[in-house]
């Protein structure tokens, strides 16, 4: 009798047949995201197989390179907190170690401290032309005294403001009698058209307060980029409206 023939093995891994219907083309490149660890943040969901959801995390590793081997590129909390000193407050407040620690994951405000502390030392060993210094209940990041000057020459730039006498008037109005409504305003003399009102609202040297009465109508008052424009530590620097102009 001949001799029976046996079944061949059936190829497995890369050398075994695709599966009915493949992979498409989305499932593809969502399956390599997520192996990179990044998704494409324009695409949408795709169904994996049995109809599930493939959901990924794009929220960052902190332990994870970012696209190298070179430590100095890694997203940690040192690096963060440098990003954020660099970065600064919109209002140019410190930032705090407690402010700090509340935007990352199981860091403490302690831990911060000391992360600035070393940040700080390394700056020095390295000469660089900024530093870290304490100011109020936080951190700042500025120029070293002798390249102070060299910042100086970029906000002085940075404050040229046109204004015209319109917006002046409004300023004037406000500062020497905040917190001031709308309605007021107008009783002081000063009838500027919300346009004007919108604008010096929008480049932040004004800003509308909410009404603490029910019933009453928002005022506006003086901020602190309106003190740097015109070079004044405090409101109490402004001189009496009484006096005449120097």
């Amino acid at each position: 009798m001949p001799p029976k023939k046996t079944a061949p093995t059936p190829a497995t891994g890369f050398q075994s047949p695709p599966a009915d219907g493949g992979l498409s083309i989305d499932r593809l490149a969502q399956a390599f995201a997520v192996m990179m660890g990044a998704a494409d943040p324009y695409s949408a969901p795709v169904p994996a197989a049995g109809g599930d959801v493939l959901n990924v995390d794009a929220s960052p590793d902190l332990d994870e390179p970012l696209g190298n081997d070179d430590a100095g590129t890694r997203v940690n909390p040192k690096s963060i907190l440098e990003a954020l000193l660099f970065v600064g407050q919109p209002d140019g407040a410190p930032l705090t170690s407690r402010k700090v620690a509340s935007l990352m994951r199981g860091v403490r405000p302690q831990e911060i401290d000391d992360l600035v502390i070393e940040l700080g030392r390394s700056y020095e060993a390295n000469q660089c032309p900024f530093e870290i210094v304490s100011k109020d209940a936080g951190w700042v990041l500025r120029l070293r005294q002798e390249f102070s000057r060299f910042g100086q020459v970029l906000e002085t730039r940075a404050r040229t403001v046109r204004l015209d006498a319109d917006a002046l008037d409004v300023l004037a109005v406000v500062a020497w009698n905040q917190p001031v409504a709308r309605d007021k305003l107008v009783e002081l003399g000063c009838d500027a058209a919300p346009a004007t009102l919108r604008m010096l609202v929008r480049r932040g040297l004004l800003e509308l307060m909410p009404a603490d009465d029910e019933g009453a109508e928002p005022s506006y008052r003086t901020t602190q980029k309106f003190l740097e424009v015109f070079r004044l530590d405090s409101l109490a620097d402004l001189p009496d409206p009484a006096d005449p102009p120097a």
